[in-house]
């Protein structure tokens, strides 16, 4: 039975909540889905903030941080 498991954007100052979440199998295959989103939105949030610093905060459906995953543009250009 699938997951629910939710990506949030933080950097200490805001944060983006996601309300909508992705079904994963286990938190391995959350994690995966969490690596490829990074890769698509990498240059976009590190291009309009410079100082960095955003992580993606994986939260399980009952709210818990279950990882945390910096945004950065490295982990674009490992695609």
């Amino acid at each position: 039975m699938p997951i629910r498991f939710y990506f949030d954007v933080e950097n200490g100052r805001e944060t983006i909540r996601d309300h909508e979440g992705v079904d994963a199998a286990d938190l391995t295959e959350a994690l995966a889905e969490a690596r490829s989103v990074i890769r698509e939105m990498a240059d976009e949030v590190c291009a309009h903030d410079l100082g960095g610093g955003w992580t993606l905060v994986v939260r399980d459906a009952t709210g818990i941080v279950v990882a945390r995953l910096p945004i950065s543009w490295s982990a674009a250009s490992d695609a």
